[in-house]
């Protein structure tokens, strides 16, 4: 949980940083970087595993396309700044549901392996 409040946090002043950018240039650059954060958190499994955050980064990419094509720089910033916050989430996320999976697996598989020794496998 305080993770979760860390990055919210670090969030919060990503967002209030971006809001400062006010030309394409700078607009351009933060909805590329959004829109590659939101297609890595696809290619992550983010709709099995945060889909909701997934959903919040392409409803805010979406968002920030239309600020965009209305030249609205800040906004655009702000939005994009927002689908990468949502697109890292969603990454961290299916992460941390692939290795819990995992870790539970080979924890599955110690237990069967102390079964088949002597023992228990205690020494």
């Amino acid at each position: 949980m305080r993770t979760a409040h860390i990055f919210l946090m670090a969030a919060a002043f990503a967002v209030s940083a971006t809001a400062s950018a006010a030309d394409r240039r700078d607009a351009e650059l933060e909805l590329s970087q959004a829109l590659t954060a939101v297609q890595t958190a696809e290619r992550e499994d983010g709709a099995r595993y945060a889909p909701a955050d997934l959903n919040e980064a392409q409803a805010m990419l979406v968002t920030a396309q239309r600020a965009f094509d209305a030249r609205a720089w800040t906004d655009t910033a702000i939005y994009a700044e927002r689908a990468k916050v949502s697109g890292d989430l969603t990454v961290a996320r299916s992460r941390q549901h692939r290795a819990e999976f995992a870790t539970a697996e080979i924890e599955r598989s110690v237990d069967a392996l102390r079964v088949r020794l002597p023992n228990g496998g205690t020494p």
